[in-house]
């Protein structure tokens, strides 16, 4: 059973409605429409889209595309039914699919459908009354009778009264109707209705009014405007009776209500709905919703995004093109029978028009809309009908045209016969179809939020068809499928033809974002203008590690340049005399290194360099960051050589590629990038470099407007352009109302006023005169379609969801951002402002702003801070599941702490280790993970266990190896290596489905290593040998690191320790034990003396990774390590307090340390408190190590002095008393800053 809602009524045999009620009796929401109708506005209104990729290139019937509706002021998507050609002219006749309206629009109002706007099915269908068939009334003048006979459409009279039955008026308003629909049989519906109408669902109709129920079918035969149709659809005849005709009161059909006409009112709401409930099983498959996929011949419009074909589409075209509407509607007119003759000689009426303009003939037909005209025209007579309408430009056509009838009748029926005289279509403006098919000409970059300063014009590239790079190069990409970026389509032109370029793109850690042009550069230009009186490569390519070093050369040997550039990598370590023996090959062109490496063979190897024409920096925020004193020696050498005058007519560049822009790039550009380009497709850090003015207000929620009001100028020296952003619609009007009331002019436009977007914008850009301020109120979304660049202001009404939301909003002011390309800075420019309001409902979205903030010289409120350290230490609470942080046990420190999943805080319930926390302890290292990090056991003089346990298996594997019948994750087997069985434990095991062989990864749990094995290699393992503890234990060479900044360990160094250590037993002094970790200085491989009892150190592990010059001495290692076990003992982490529905949490600080064991918490006074117990009595100077930086969630209630209570048992936490400031009363909830 469905539940409908009608929305039109064209005849009994032609209802449209929407599903409300599925037949399960699930409840369809119109929300999902709402948000589609809301997303397809923005999208088509957007000002910054490209029309030319929008607009069809031809039309044909059955297309889905998407339309404008100038009495909606809406676009809406719509399937073609019928196309119009004249010889200006292409229009087409469309069914709006979710509304169930008719429109003529002009080819201009019509764009593509986005595959992102045929997710939803259709939401109109097309209903039918079962069982019943039209009857008319015949009159014979000669008998003076009347009669009832049989029809083969419905009259006027009874679609009226159908019309009428379904709709009540009340006090003015249109009020709705309850109606049930059910399903006719199946052999009504399968040998009567669906054979001759597909695409309607046939339904009996019952009609509620109060406690009267009525049904529509019968009705209509009782009232003599039909028949039932008998077992078949011819079989249905009218006995004596029913020939009768029978005098109704005239005041069932006294409402006027246009049945035909198609042409819109004049409102700006959706047209009232004849909303019904209606109970309906569908008997056939709708037309718009399920055709079949076995006739669908026409070729497909193909949406201007990537991806597979919509199944929704396929859904609703594979069942054939819609038929057109003067066929279909052939038999559902419901015209008189005059007006139906007069309509079906209107063409020749206009032919005779044409033929005589001077004579006075008048209209006599009745006037009719767009969609009669088109009903009514048969198919012969429009030979464009079944074409396309080609993609030739038409001429412009206001948006307003498409609710006035089309153009008067003399002109039509001239078009006409020019028509057919001249079968081709007209092209009155050859130009237009070049225009047409030719390439997209380039579009303004901010446009697609890409910012470039050049000091020459940038022709873009943009594809790689057309990019500026051999063909060999261009080859390599489209093998990898590579597509070309917002970026590189700027940038690539730049670095191709030899210019200093910077470039700030999310995607400059890959390589290829840069490479291709640059060796375009060198392979054309520079091998053949350098300097051959010297040696030395002529490029030199930076990056902030071995691992970017090697990922860079293999890049180079698979692009197929090694024969020509012969690329050589250099990576030195800080060894004695290590850059004196390099030798670069004399035939080396370019040069891979790091800034550190570079520094160490300039120091030795200067004469190298003197043909030094192209520097590249890759990752150059890292670099600066890393390297900065070195990158500072490295550009003064590159000034130095490139500076010379024999070297003026040689090629010089200097290419810098980051994600991000750093203070050291302004000096790069002043002082090193003469004529520079600049590239930024990252918005928030175009922002950065535009010296974009931040300032933070904190506020509370109920302030923010007067807030707002006290951060605007109203009266300015200058001209202002203001942006406003609100999150909402009703936002948006709540503070254009109290901007309005200064007095100043202000804009605003929401996603409920999309329509509107042209004339705010219009009126946005127009000049502003000294002392004028203009204020423009939007949302987020609604900001990315209006296209605005030359703000000069951005208030953050809405706090910014994440550091991308926040640069889109700079973005607005991209126009007025500083221009480094400038040589003259001293030219006076607008200043940018962004004001940020924070109120306490941002917790959740302050962290990752507020590392985007710290980057700026914005002053920050402590509040603020201290709010962001709280979330900080929340999010690792939240960490209990995850280890501790490999960095910080190898070097005391995370190197990526702002992305690093691992935990950074010690735990004493997880990091309490049972291994020896001090002495010496033998060490036999069986896995070697890294130069510093080993997995293996711990020898026990005492404990033979493990030794006894390893026989027993080699024994048991001896005579049978049994498989593993059934692996389970966490489960124990054996594996076998060499002469030698593991225990392992699986970790995880795959979806093997039909496959005989698989791997699984499991853990060796007395080596330490993890890796995947075969699962036919796993072993049944006896319970017996179940019982002994895993013995792989972690330990860590501590007080050393990798040399130059560099996160990991150089494989070189990592294989010789191993070939050196591996197996063999190892004396170590233990330092610290944190889990299943040691950490030990020194770490000794013992020899004895042959014949005589001494034993000496054949060798140091940490010497050893010393002298490979790939280590240098890390002396706070340990130091880090104890800081961070003494922080747990200091600071109160507490948050599993939940009261009153709302969760509470604390992270302090403390002064001095406190007993976790003894701390709890207990309800006052309806809030929860928490109490410290020091460690040791007596008074602390203060509770806080910082005051200042105190939670703002956070208030403290140290007026009065408690005694020593009853321990509470309802919970643990990690502070209590303290003295005298004994207590604090956490009065905020902290569920905000999860």
């Amino acid at each position: 059973m469905l539940s409908i809602s009608l929305l039109k009524v064209e005849s009994p045999s032609c209802l449209w409605g929407r599903v409300v009620r599925g037949p399960g009796g699930e409840v369809e929401t119109a929300d999902e429409y709402d948000r589609l109708l809301a997303q397809m506005n923005l999208f088509y209104h957007d000002v910054t889209q490209d029309l030319r990729q929008l607009k069809p290139t031809s039309l044909e019937e059955g297309q889905v595309c998407v339309v404008y509706w100038s009495v909606m002021k809406s676009w809406c998507r719509a399937v073609v039914e019928s196309i119009i050609m004249d010889s200006v002219t292409c229009r087409a006749c469309c069914l709006l699919v979710d509304h169930g309206e008719r429109l003529v629009v002009p080819s201009e109002q019509i764009r593509i459908a986005v595959q992102t706007f045929l997710q939803l099915p259709f939401w109109v269908r097309r209903f039918h009354l079962a069982g019943i068939k039209p009857t008319t009334l015949q009159v014979s003048v000669y008998e003076e009778k009347a009669k009832l006979i049989t029809s083969t459409r419905w009259d006027s009279s009874s679609t009226l009264y159908l019309h009428n039955l379904l709709q009540c008026k009340k006090h003015g308003r249109w009020m709705t109707t309850d109606v049930l629909l059910k399903a006719t049989s199946s052999t009504q519906t399968e040998a009567v209705l669906l054979e001759s109408e597909s695409d309607s669902t046939s339904v009996e109709l019952y009609l509620r009014v109060g406690n009267i129920k009525i049904c529509v079918n019968d009705d209509l035969v009782a009232k003599k405007f039909a028949y039932y149709s008998r077992e078949s659809a011819d079989g249905g005849e009218l006995n004596d009776f029913d020939k009768l005709p029978v005098m109704l009161s005239s005041s069932i059909l006294t409402q006027t209500v246009c049945t035909s006409s198609n042409k819109p009112t004049a409102h700006t709401q959706p047209p009232p709905a004849i909303s019904s409930s209606l109970n309906c099983a569908a008997g056939a498959g709708d037309g718009l919703t399920a055709p079949s996929a076995a006739q669908s011949q026409q070729p497909e419009l193909q949406p201007s995004v990537e991806g597979s074909r919509s199944k929704v589409i396929d859904q609703h075209l594979s069942n054939g093109r819609l038929k057109k509407s003067s066929e279909r509607d052939s038999s559902e007119d419901t015209d008189s029978s005059l007006a139906a003759a007069l309509t079906k000689d209107l063409s020749l009426f206009r032919f005779l028009k044409f033929l005589n303009p001077g004579s006075s003939y008048q209209q006599a037909a009745p006037s009719v809309g767009q969609h009669e005209e088109l009903k009514d025209c048969p198919p012969e007579e429009t030979p464009a009908a079944s074409s396309t309408c080609t993609g030739q430009e038409v001429r412009s056509v206001e948006s307003g045209a498409a609710g006035k009838t089309w153009r008067t009748e003399e002109d039509w029926a001239c078009a006409r016969l020019l028509e057919w005289l001249n079968p081709e279509p007209l092209n009155p403006d050859p130009a237009a179809a070049d225009d047409a098919v030719a390439p997209k000409a380039p579009r303004d970059p901010r446009g697609s939020g890409v910012l470039v300063h050049s000091a020459f014009p940038v022709e873009p590239c943009t594809c790689l068809d057309d990019a500026p790079i051999t063909d060999a190069l261009r080859w390599v990409l489209l093998r990898k499928q590579y597509s070309l970026s917002p970026a590189e389509r700027y940038s690539w032109p730049a670095v191709a033809r030899g210019c200093n370029t910077v470039i700030i793109s999310p995607n400059a850690a890959q390589p290829l974002c840069y490479l291709a042009p640059l060796l375009t550069h060198i392979l054309l230009n520079s091998i053949y203008t350098c300097l051959t009186s010297t040696a030395g490569p002529i490029a030199v390519l930076l990056c902030p590690g071995w691992v970017k070093v090697q990922a860079v050369y293999e890049l180079l040997e698979e692009m197929k340049v090694t024969s020509v550039l012969h690329p050589v990598i250099a990576l030195l370590g800080v060894g004695k005399d290590e850059a004196t023996a390099v030798k670069i090959p004399k035939n080396c062109l370019l040069l891979v290194t790091t800034p550190f490496s570079l520094v160490r063979l300039l120091s030795c190897h200067c004469f190298l360099f003197l043909r030094l024409y192209h520097l590249v920096l890759d990752e150059a925020d890292l670099l600066f960051t890393l390297a900065p004193d070195q990158m500072a020696t490295i550009l003064q050498h590159f000034q130095k050589v490139t500076s010379s005058e024999k070297k003026a007519s040689c090629p010089q560049q200097l290419v810098a590629v980051a994600r991000r822009w750093t203070s050291h790039m302004e000096g790069l550009l002043a002082n090193h990038m003469p004529s520079p380009c600049i590239v930024m497709s990252v918005p928030e850090e175009a922002a950065l470099y535009g010296d974009v003015q931040q300032i933070i207000l904190m506020t509370v929620e109920s302030s923010k407007v007067s807030v707002l009001l006290g951060a605007l100028d109203f009266n300015p020296e200058v001209g202002q352009k203001t942006l406003i952003v609100a999150k909402s619609a009703a936002e948006v009007e709540d503070v254009f109302k109290a901007v309005s009331n200064k007095s100043v002019f202000c804009l605003q436009t929401h996603e409920g006023s999309t329509h509107q977007f042209d004339s705010v914008v219009q009126q946005w850009r127009k000049d502003v005169g000294p002392g004028s301020h203009v204020i423009l109120v939007t949302t987020t979304e609604c900001l990315k379609c209006l296209g605005v660049r030359d703000a000069t202001c951005v208030v953050h009404y809405s706090f910014p969801t994440s550091p991308k939301v926040f640069g889109g909003r700079l973005f607005c002011m991209s126009e007025n951002f500083r221009n480094l390309c400038e040589r003259d800075q001293t030219r006076s420019r607008h200043l940018t402002r962004s004001v940020l309001l924070i109120s306490e409902r941002n917790a959740c979205h302050v962290v990752g702003v507020l590392r985007y903030l710290e980057r700026t010289s914005a002053p920050l409120p402590p509040e603020l801070l201290a709010f962001a350290q709280g979330v900080h230490v929340a999010r690792e609470d939240q960490k209990t599941n995850k280890p501790l942080c490999s960095y910080i046990k190898s070097y005391g420190v995370c190197r990526d702490g702002t992305s690093c999943p691992d935990r950074h805080t010690l735990i004493p319930q997880l990091d309490q280790s049972v291994l020896p926390a001090c002495g010496v302890i033998e060490v036999v290292p069986l896995y070697i993970k890294t130069a510093s990090v080993f997995y293996g056991r711990v020898v026990r003089m005492e404990d033979g266990r493990f030794q006894s346990m390893a026989s027993e298996m080699t024994s048991y594997y001896a005579d049978k190896k049994p498989g593993a019948m059934e692996m389970l994750e966490g489960g124990l087997y054996a594996v076998q290596e060499d002469e030698l069985f593991h225990r392992v434990k699986v970790l995880a095991v795959p979806d093997r489905g039909d496959r005989m062989f698989f791997c699984v990864s499991v853990r060796f749990i007395d080596v330490g290593k993890e890796e995947e094995v075969k699962s036919h290699q796993v072993l049944e393992l006896p319970e017996r040998f179940h019982s002994l503890p895993g013995q792989a234990v972690e330990i860590i060479a501590c007080r050393v690191k990798p040399v130059d900044e560099e996160t990991d360990w150089h494989p070189k160094v990592t294989r010789a320790i191993s070939q050196k250590i591996r197996g063999l037993q190892h004396r170590a002094q233990v330092l610290l034990s944190l889990g299943n970790t040691v950490f030990v200085d020194p770490m000794v491989r013992m020899a004895q003396v042959p014949g005589v009892k001494t034993v000496i150190n054949e060798y140091n592990v940490q010497s050893e990774i010393l002298n490979s010059g790939m280590g240098v001495r890390n002396p706070e290692h340990l130091d880090l390590l104890r800081a961070l076990c003494q922080e747990s003992k200091e600071a109160a982490h507490h948050s599993g307090c939940r009261a009153n529905d709302r969760t509470y949490r604390a992270d302090l600080q403390l002064h001095a340390n406190i007993a976790p064991d003894r701390c709890c918490w207990e309800m006052k006074s309806n809030e929860p408190v928490l109490k410290l117990v020091k460690q040791q009595q007596g008074c602390w100077e203060r509770l806080l190590r910082n005051k200042v930086l105190q939670n703002i969630f956070v208030s403290y209630d140290m007026e009065h002095f408690e005694q020593e209570e009853e321990r509470i048992s309802n919970g643990r936490c990690f502070v209590e008393n303290t003295g005298k400031d004994d207590r604090y009363v956490n009065s905020e909830s902290g569920s905000e800053s999860d």
